[in-house]
């Protein structure tokens, strides 16, 4: 099914000023919404949901986000007095506070973040008493603090124990939430401190073969889309040369990466990728994906079973959107053009590499997200295991 998206849906805006808009409630997103329409209910512009709610790219928004809705009055959030006591950064106090080291540096006139004094008297904006419970993280690994909505800008020498140390979160915790690999970190990528979701079937994309015993009425598409896997797949595996042609008490091999209960394939099988997730965009955006450069023309695969809806934007370009059974959202833009759609097996061709968006003229890629719930997650461990 085509979305289209009109154009003052997809403006493109630089999030300013220190100040969050006030909400005056929240809007669940329904299937079909865009944010301009959230935004014509609402009383409200686009502009000000993307600053209120942190948006990265306007033209993504999911059915069942819940967005704040500013009151369009412009007024600042009620504000407080910190003082700054020996050993505080100002990192660390934003975070006890819900808000960020920019909105405090600007409230407080302080032209360099890494330097505060223990003694000085700080305002600060949104919330107006800190933060000091914890909450279990979800996911598996250990508890420690989640500090919801918020992230770190690596600087030079940090380290993930530090970082971890900082914040009072677990650094176990800081890196699964992160997909971080080897405790690398780049210096200005802007990094989680709070769960966005696992994803599933992130830890059995590379699990082997396994077999299954045709039972009687069932087609080889059918049973390649139970296990998330392609028809073309499956018959190769099994040495079919005929996919119409089954029988009941046939063993088919299912190849590893499709076993069963939504296991991912490679989007772009050949492409080069490294993991730039959280690397600054214009405009105060993060990078909220993993960009797979490959070939113009190169086929773009379903990453997994599900049905997929397309869009084009003047960020995105032309974007697939395929929606899992488990609900996840699995996302990629800057295509050539559009293949498959509707509903679709793990491994079915969905598009074709391109440039097209806001990267018109580089190298051509695809900006590839995972959303297993409102939030995006960082799918480099998945595509480490599965490319």
């Amino acid at each position: 099914m085509r979305v289209p998206l009109r154009p003052r849906d997809l403006t493109v805006v630089a999030l300013v000023g220190a100040f969050a808009l006030a909400a005056s409630g929240t809007h669940v997103v329904q299937s079909g919404e865009t944010l301009g329409d959230v935004a014509e209910q609402n009383d409200t512009s686009v502009e000000a949901l993307v600053e209120a709610n942190d948006i990265a790219d306007p033209d993504l928004i999911v059915a069942g986000q819940e967005l704040a809705i500013p009151d369009g009055s412009g007024g600042a959030r009620p504000s407080t007095t910190y003082v700054v006591t020996d050993g505080d950064t100002l990192g660390g106090i934003a975070a006890k506070f819900g808000t960020t080291v920019a909105a405090i540096a600007e409230a407080n006139d302080i032209s360099n973040p890494n330097l505060v004094y223990a003694g000085t008297k700080l305002t600060i904006s949104g919330s107006t008493t800190p933060s000091s419970s914890s909450s279990e993280s979800s996911g598996g690994g250990s508890s420690g603090l989640e500090l919801a909505g918020q992230r770190h800008t690596v600087q030079a020498g940090d380290t993930v124990a530090g970082i971890a140390r900082r914040y009072g979160i677990d650094a176990e915790d800081f890196v699964r939430w992160n997909g971080l690999v080897d405790g690398t970190l780049y210096a200005t990528t802007k990094l989680l401190l709070y769960n966005p979701g696992a994803l599933a079937g992130a830890s059995s994309a590379s699990s082997g073969p396994e077999t299954h015993t045709v039972q009687p009425g069932e087609t080889l598409g059918r049973i390649a889309s139970r296990y998330s896997s392609s028809a073309r797949a499956v018959a190769e595996a099994s040495g079919i040369t005929n996919v119409n042609r089954i029988v009941a008490g046939q063993e088919l091999t299912i190849p590893g990466g499709g076993a069963g209960g939504g296991s991912a394939r490679c989007p772009v099988p050949g492409g080069s990728f490294f993991n730039d997730w959280g690397f600054p965009r214009s405009g105060g955006r993060s990078h909220s994906g993993i960009d797979i450069f490959a070939a113009a023309g190169t086929p773009v695969q379903a990453p997994v079973s599900g049905t997929v809806d397309i869009a084009e934007g003047t960020m995105g370009g032309k974007q697939f959107r395929l929606t899992a059974p488990d609900g996840t959202l699995w996302f990629g833009s800057h295509m050539a053009d559009f293949a498959n759609t509707g509903q679709v097996a793990a491994g079915d061709v969905i598009g074709y590499v391109g440039d097209s968006g806001n990267a018109r003229g580089a190298r051509p890629h695809l900006h590839f997200e995972v959303h297993p719930g409102s939030e995006a997650a960082n799918p480099f461990p998945l595509l480490r295991s599965t490319c």
